[in-house]
């Protein structure tokens, strides 16, 4: 008998993690970086599975790390799997994004709004007309947690892009001038859009990692280095801050989700 459809999604994302579904926690935090998941096991003292992604899952917490990859396909095919897990809860992103907005820095944390679909994979999932938004009950969460920190998060819409190397190219380089967006980045629209046509509740912190279009403003081995050093893990001391008050006002989120499928 050939396998039905959520029967094929949990067994791949089963595949993909190296990790039986029954172990999964119900708040998840997803990036596309080793380091993150490195940092995250250290700090945790729990052990990293690996098959196609990487997975850390903290029980104490209720709390999962995911290191998907890169990309849209990668960003679609991890959420696409989380919406059958029986006790999900909530997804947080922890990403890097170059900043477009010269308001920015690097080191900024961005809580993005919404996102521009300016990448191929969303449209699979919702029609183009959609936006691509974030869980706001989430997001707020989010919001508060950077606050908490006594720093300053940035609000406002990004533009998720499948292209790499892009910086160079001027007509696109103009386009991006002319959007009126924050910051950029190659996963979000797709994240936020596939969440959405599954009822996953989703937001995401983004740490500005460089400036592409100021001078000298390109993100090189120096800096790549330096954003590790310097920013990792208040990023991710910020992403647990998130998922513990996400965890304690769970009744009051699950109620105000219903309002926003």
């Amino acid at each position: 008998m050939s396998l039905k459809e959520h029967e094929y999604i949990r067994q791949t994302l089963e595949r993909y993690t190296n990790c039986k579904l029954e172990n999964f926690c119900s708040h998840v935090l997803i990036t596309n970086f080793r380091q993150y998941i490195k940092s995250f096991s250290e700090q945790t003292g729990c052990d990293i599975l690996e098959g196609n992604f990487r997975i850390v899952n903290v029980p104490e917490l209720d709390c999962t790390m995911i290191d998907f990859g890169i990309g849209s396909p990668q960003a679609a095919l991890v959420i696409n799997g989380l919406a059958y897990l029986d006790n999900l809860k909530s997804v947080v992103m922890l990403g890097m994004c170059g900043g477009i907005d010269d308001i920015l820095e690097v080191g900024d944390f961005v809580v993005p709004t919404a996102a521009i679909r300016g990448e191929g994979t969303s449209r699979h999932y919702l029609p183009m007309e959609f936006p691509a938004l974030p869980a706001m009950s989430v997001n707020l969460l989010c919001i508060g947690a950077v606050k908490a920190r006594k720093i300053v998060p940035r609000c406002g819409i990004v533009y998720t892009t499948d292209r790499r190397l892009w910086e160079f190219d001027e007509d696109f380089v103009d386009q991006l001038r002319c959007q009126r967006i924050l910051a950029i980045e190659m996963e979000l629209a797709t994240l936020f859009s596939v969440a959405y046509r599954y009822e996953v509740p989703v937001g995401s912190i983004m740490l500005v990692s460089d400036m592409p279009l100021q001078r000298r403003g390109i993100k090189d081995k120096k800096l790549h280095e330096e954003i590790y050093q310097n920013h990792m893990r208040i990023h991710l001391d910020i992403a647990m801050d998130a998922v513990s008050n996400l965890k304690a006002r769970w009744p009051d989120i699950e109620r105000q989700l219903h309002s926003e499928w």
